[in-house]
């Protein structure tokens, strides 16, 4: 005869391995709480505001596009201050171009606690020249 305690017992312990399983595998959400940030690109905007991720990895904050094609990923520093060490352009606004913190382009970034405006050059192509290298000037304003 089976004891309806242990029957119970069993529905709890299944139960509570389902959730922690689901939450196991859930997707994080996002640092801070935002999810958005505003690109123009020599001036010109975007399209408004682009969904984009934010980690943050020791000293580190990674901000880019759920879109690994016509994207962006920015990874600033905040050791002993904030820095920007690098922004890539895949395709985004029609640019492909890098800045890249001592080696290409310039950057500079201000704020904190999540919400970051980055500023500079990045040197790249646009889509409809290809060919003609430039450095075109950005701006990022992350709401993370």
């Amino acid at each position: 005869m089976e004891n309806p305690a242990i029957r119970h017992l069993m529905v709890a312990v299944v139960g509570s391995v389902v959730v922690l399983g689901v939450a196991g595998c859930s997707t994080p959400e996002p640092a801070l709480g935002g999810t958005t940030a505003t690109v123009s690109l020599d001036g010109s905007d975007t399209g408004g505001a682009h969904a984009v991720r934010c980690r943050q990895t020791g000293w580190s904050w990674y901000i880019d596009t759920p879109e690994k094609e016509n994207g962006f990923t920015a990874v600033l520093e905040t050791d002993g201050g904030i820095t920007a060490k690098s922004v890539d352009f895949r395709g985004f606004g029609g640019f492909t171009g890098s800045f890249w913190a001592d080696n290409i382009g310039d950057a500079e970034v201000t704020g904190a606690d999540g919400s970051y405006t980055i500023t500079g050059t990045a040197d790249g192509t646009f889509d409809d020249k290809p060919s003609d290298k430039v450095s075109a000037k950005f701006r990022i304003q992350a709401s993370c």
